[in-house]
């Protein structure tokens, strides 16, 4: 009779003994933290453009549901390519134990030693090398109180001598309300357009959904010069490249302002950086892989459809010096980069190099297109594009919703593109 009192009475005991010996679980300052401050807080900070914070153990704490559903999902960190034939620079993705590690967190939120950090995480690279030239838009804009307002701002070059822009970065006015900005490069021989454009708008720029036109005739090529969205501190264009830049030149900066999560849309004074030379290791351009057939009208997308597909297999060669290309593709290109574009009704975009071999390389592949989360993806290596080879681009659009009606190519947000935008070199 005594024996049975005696183990139980020891039971206390062996629990905490096994307790101490389990590991101890994520805390935030030594697990959470380092990751929400590589992946996370260029976004999710006061001011910032999500819709709420993640900088204090509080703020966590109170989204440690939410961070862990949306890091499960892979909704966030926003990064959209899918597996590919090739590796990326600046892959914000978690690994699996990451995930696993804010999972087993936010199920007990412990805060831990705030005295005793985590390692930080490696950083993603980015930024630009220097500054050599800021140029501020013309004149403070205020967004309209819609979703989604895109404004065309005409910034004139001031450079009077040849450069090349080697890296680029944005400071929004407010960067709440900046959802993305887009650089078009309008050579000094089409510059009077954007300018005219701007003089018939009361306002500070003109509306341009889509790209540079808006609701406008294409007058002049699409000349993109780069892209920046919330959480990049600046891009360098890689390997030693650069685009060239003439005296002249007008560049047209796209806001894409979203004021969804503001209560009162502010006053906006965003600023563009770049760093410059006079030469460069690589010569670079965005070359624009799409079917012309498209932008005459054959790219139809019925209405009540879910699953319409869109795809083009060519030489671009050819295309490319019809657009003026800056670069000579006689020999080929590199592949450096992808912008892929579509707009809301895409579904699923694809570029595929087609080797003359027949071998095929998958340099992109987007299976879940999200038109708000558009980005640019740079190659760890470039892919080299020869002669005999062939691009295949691709778009699988969901045109389903209720009410849907048919649509076609254009510039409108009632309309559709199919756009791969390749950073090449020679």
């Amino acid at each position: 009779m005594k024996r049975p009192l005696m183990t139980r009475s020891l039971l206390p005991l062996l629990v905490v003994s096994l307790s101490a010996c389990q590991p101890p679980g994520p805390s935030y300052h030594q697990d959470i933290k380092p990751i929400l401050d590589a992946r996370c807080a260029n976004c999710h900070v006061a001011g910032g453009i999500a819709p709420f914070a993640l900088d204090t153990f509080a703020a966590a704490e109170g989204k440690a549901a939410v961070i862990a559903d949306a890091v499960a999902s892979g909704r966030m960190p926003p990064w959209k390519a899918g597996p590919a034939d090739v590796t990326y620079l600046r892959n914000p993705s978690l690994s699996d134990e990451q995930k696993a590690s804010i999972a087993a967190w936010a199920k007990s939120p412990v805060e831990g030693d705030k005295t005793k950090p985590g390692a930080a995480l490696p950083s993603l690279g980015g930024g630009v090398e220097r500054v050599d030239r800021t140029v501020q838009m013309p004149a403070a804009y205020t967004p309209r109180i819609t979703p989604d307002d895109y404004r065309c701002f005409v910034l004139e070059w001031p450079e009077t001598t040849t450069k090349y822009i080697t890296g680029v970065n944005a400071l929004p006015g407010v960067a709440s309300q900046a959802h993305h900005i887009a650089l078009y490069i309008v050579e000094p021989a089409d510059a009077m357009y954007p300018r005219m454009w701007d003089a018939e708008d009361a306002t500070p720029g003109y509306e341009c959904f889509g790209g540079p036109f808006g609701s406008r005739p294409q007058q002049f090529p699409v000349n993109l010069l780069t892209a920046w969205i919330p959480g990049y501190q600046g891009t360098t264009f890689p390997r030693g490249g650069g685009i060239r830049i003439e005296p002249g030149t007008t560049v047209v900066m796209q806001m894409h302002y979203n004021v969804q999560n503001v209560a009162q849309p502010q006053l906006d004074l965003t600023s563009m950086e770049f760093t410059l030379a006079d030469t460069v290791q690589r010569r670079m351009a965005y070359q624009p892989m799409l079917d012309v057939a498209w932008v005459a009208g054959q790219m139809k997308i019925p209405a009540a459809s879910p699953d319409v597909v869109h795809q083009y297999v060519a030489d671009p060669r050819q295309f490319f010096e019809l657009l003026g290309s800056p670069l000579d593709n006689t020999n080929g290109f590199n592949i450096e980069a992808v912008m892929f574009h579509m707009h809301t009704l895409g579904k699923h975009g694809e570029l595929w190099l087609e080797k003359a071999d027949r071998t095929r390389i998958r340099i992109l592949d987007i299976p879940a297109w999200d038109f708000h989360w558009q980005n640019e993806y740079q190659l760890a290596e470039p892919v080299r594009f020869e002669p005999g080879d062939k691009l295949r681009v691709k778009c699988t659009f969901a045109n389903d919703k209720t009410g849907s009606v048919e649509t076609n190519w254009g510039e409108n947000s009632d309309e559709e593109m199919c756009v791969a935008n390749i950073l090449s070199s020679e």
